[in-house]
Order: structure tokens, then sequence, then C-alpha cells
């Protein structure tokens, strides 16, 4: 039988040209692909006939983007329920063949806990003290007829001291924040009636701010319509993402109650966190998968500087 041999960055895939980090984490996701998962890569989300390392071929069928227990009837349920009432977005290709997606990511962390509550709460009492129940977990969450298409990437809702609340949450893997600025008459309305903020309104009309910003009038909507008594926000986010955990902090110092109500969650914070309640062997196994996908870059050192010295 004749062996076939194949190199290392052909196993890999094409990697773009890009940032450093970006490109670190990248490789690290189509060494996943490649020697995890098994898969080929898959074709270029924007540039037809070309493929890129961190795709997956017919994830919709394999399931493969996603890991944890019960983590696919998280996806399916979310996805059943998006038929059923408008909110948020979720391109569906980019779900099960993205892997630098953070939506598919958020499932991975928070799908198992959406049919655990109890260890729900244990995790967010740990990274939280001060809540006491969650009692659910929604994903990429809008209110009904919202101004626009922002939505919480994740939705925790919770309780502390009787009183019900939210704690929404941004997620950022890769991706930077939006450009995009969104100043409509509806969102300086909210933001003027609510009195969260320690700056005018026109401060948050620049590409760092204005996401985390729309989140923000999210829950305070909330607020306002008495669906919830109290509000977090926060950032979910990979730990080296200096830019990120930056904007996330330069954000929580302009909200008069951001030193207790906004709160920045790295994946490695989550991780720690969960491993160190006590676990179901299955529960385990998703927490260190966790890591390894999302944080164990170590694991793929080898393989990226072979990969480096012979480009």
């Amino acid at each position: 039988m004749q062996q076939l041999h194949t190199s290392l960055a052909e196993q890999i895939g094409n990697l773009p040209d890009e940032s450093q980090r970006k490109r670190r984490i990248r490789f690290h996701q189509g060494w996943w692909r490649a020697f995890v998962l098994t898969e080929t890569a898959g074709p270029h989300p924007l540039r037809p006939g070309d493929t890129v390392c961190s795709m997956l071929n017919n994830g919709e069928s394999s399931e493969k983007n996603f890991f944890g227990p019960g983590t696919m009837d998280a996806v399916r349920e979310t996805l059943v329920d998006r038929n059923k009432q408008a909110g948020g977005m979720i391109d569906e290709r980019r779900l099960f063949n993205n892997m630098l997606s953070s939506q598919p990511l958020l499932f991975n962390f928070f799908g198992p806990l959406r049919k655990d509550l109890p260890l729900a709460t244990r995790l967010v009492q740990a990274l939280i003290p001060s809540i006491d129940e969650v009692t659910a977990i929604r994903f990429e969450y809008a209110p009904e007829q919202w101004i626009d298409n922002s939505a919480f990437d994740v939705k925790l809702e919770v309780t502390a001291q009787g009183q019900r609340g939210l704690i929404g949450l941004e997620s950022k893997f890769t991706e930077p924040f939006s450009p995009t600025i969104y100043d409509t008459a509806q969102y300086e309305k909210i933001a003027t009636r609510c009195g969260a903020f320690n700056v005018p309104y026109q401060a948050f009309m620049t590409p760092a701010l204005n996401q985390l910003f729309r989140n923000q009038l999210i829950a305070e909507h909330e607020i306002e319509q008495k669906n919830v008594d109290f509000r977090m926000t926060g950032l979910f986010c990979e730990p080296g993402d200096a830019s990120a955990i930056a904007t996330g902090q330069a954000f929580g110092a302009l909200l008069k109650d951001g030193a207790t109500s906004f709160h920045i969650i790295t994946f490695a914070r989550f991780i720690e966190a969960l491993q160190m309640l006590p676990l179901t062997w299955p529960q385990r196994e998703w927490s260190m998968m966790l890591w390894a996908r999302y944080c164990g870059q170590a694991l793929s050192a080898g393989a990226y500087d072979t990969n480096r010295a012979r480009a």
C-alpha cells in the first residue's frame, strides 16, 4: 500500500496574513480541527474557492464545533426559540462551521450550564458573590421589538436578595468591537432617562465604546420595563486580549455603579472557577476541553514553531 505523506502546513491549512495574536489563535483552531477533530479545512467565508484553517466542512451535520454535556441541546433549543421570536442575529453557517466565532464558543462555555442551573449558580457565585441564584440562561437575547439588531451574546437571569436581575454579557474571541456607530433618538432617550452614566451621551458615539454602550441600553430598557429589578453587564473575552480588556475597563469606569455592575470575565477566570467546584467526570472533562481548545495554546506550540520555521 502506498503511504501518503502530508506536510504539517497542509494538514493545518491556510493562514491569512493578520496580527500575530489572531494568527496564533487561528493556528490553534486549525490544529484542533486537524488533529483533534480530524477534519479537513473548510471554505473561506469571504473568498469562494479558498479554504481557511479555522473553518469546518459540513459542521451542521457533524456538530463538531460543539462539545460538553447538553451543549447541542442548548444550540437546538435556541434555534427553535429564535424561529418563534425575533431578536439578535445567528448566522447558522457561521455558528456550525466557524471555529473563531464567539457564538459557538459561548454555547461551549454556557450551554452545559443551561440545563444545570445549580451548577450555573455555584459558578456565577464564585465569579460574582452577590448573586443568589441563576434561574435561566439565554443566548443572543434582545427584548421584543428592540431598536436594532444588537443583543446580549448571553443573558443570565438571576436573583439577589429577593430581587430579579440579569447579567448581560458581550463576548469577544478574536473579533474587534463593531466599528459601526449607532446614534439614534431612541438610544439617547433611554440613556438620558436611566441616569446610569457619568458622562454625556455623545461620549459613547465612538467605535471603541458604542457596542458595549448598546448592550448597556438593553439592560437599562429591561429595568424601565420592570422586567428586572437590577442589572449587571460585562465582557467575556480571551485572556490575552489586552485591547478588549482595556476597552471594558474604560467603559465600566463610565458607569456610575460600574465597580459593582460591570464585570470582565476572561475564559481563564471562568475555567479556573469552574474547575474548583465539585464536578461530575463528564463536567470535568468539559472543563478540560474548554481549556484545551480556547486557552491551551501550549498544546499546539510545537506545531506552530515548526510551521513558522518552514514558512
